[in-house]
């Protein structure tokens, strides 16, 4: 398995304009020991091409040894807008040549949709898994002719438990999607168990992210938070020095066949470039401990 950052690890600072694209990849080339980088569609300049964006991107990563691991997409299917719907799969297939471009073959979706107020309070899963299954069927196909593989990430409030995430790669059903893991998502998000998670998707995990925690059942003070009154409260914690279990789930992947890459996908506030540093020197050598157990 390969070690690689994703790059909303800088979200902050992308933010407030403090690092641009060019700024993430020189460091995580420079400084850190990571093997690839993990762009999403959502940090480039606005009001320039992408795909020359890509090139130079693409550039910038040649000159300190980077590979790109996966291209993240923002997507919004907006299921309940058919305009809206044929934009974002129309988007997405568009941003496929994107991915080339930076030289990766694979791409991560975000099961979301928008909802009208009327169907927020009682949304009809089986309609909206459908509609998405519909669209990331569709951007699959075309992904496909490219030999690029497509991942949805475990993400957000509607679409991230289990069930739903299983029922959706089971519903778009093509040789070339699958599952990019990010286990924790899980737990934190829905109280679920997120080592019986990575299990149960290990074969279907077509890229991998890890973030950490500090896990309790009560917060100490107001550092720490709780997404919904059934999950653990969490803080956040330099990537390997936390209380997710990164071995146990890489000997997971590990077992079932995984050899892609793994990125880190945490960093403290206070310090993200010395706790992406750092967390990335954790990921490298949990890999390599549990490689070396093989």
């Amino acid at each position: 398995m390969k070690t690689g950052v994703c790059q909303w690890v800088f979200n902050k600072l992308l933010i407030e304009g403090e690092i641009d694209m060019g700024g993430c990849i020189e460091f995580v080339g420079k400084e850190t020991e990571a093997d690839c980088f993990e762009p999403l569609s959502r940090y480039w300049v606005e009001d320039r091409d992408e795909n020359e964006q890509a090139i130079e991107a693409r550039a910038a990563l040649d000159g300190v040894g980077l590979e790109v691991s996966s291209y993240t997409l923002d997507s919004d299917f907006a299921v309940y807008d058919q305009g809206r719907f044929e934009d974002c799969v129309a988007t997405s297939i568009a941003r496929l040549d994107t991915a080339i471009l930076l030289g990766t073959h694979h791409i991560r979706l975000d099961p979301r949709t928008s909802l009208p107020p009327e169907r927020a309070e009682t949304p009809d899963m089986d309609y909206i898994l459908g509609r998405m299954a519909e669209g990331m069927g569709t951007i699959a196909d075309a992904a496909e002719k490219l030999d690029i593989e497509v991942g949805i990430e475990n993400h957000g409030m509607l679409v991230g438990t289990i069930e739903l995430v299983g029922r959706l790669v089971d519903m778009v059903g093509r040789s070339n999607f699958g599952v990019n893991i990010d286990p924790t998502n899980f737990y934190v998000v829905h109280g679920e168990d997120y080592v019986e998670a990575t299990r149960i998707f290990a074969p279907k995990v077509t890229h991998a992210h890890l973030k950490d925690y500090y896990f309790a059942d009560s917060a100490a003070d107001d550092t720490w938070r709780q997404v919904a009154p059934h999950t653990p409260y969490v803080k956040s914690a330099v990537g390997g020095e936390g209380d997710a279990e990164w071995v146990t789930m890489l000997e997971i992947l590990r077992d079932a066949g995984y050899d892609g890459t793994v990125s880190l996908e945490v960093s403290m506030p206070d310090d993200i470039f010395g706790s992406v540093k750092q967390g990335v020197a954790n990921l490298k050598r949990a890999i390599a401990e549990v490689e070396a157990d093989n």
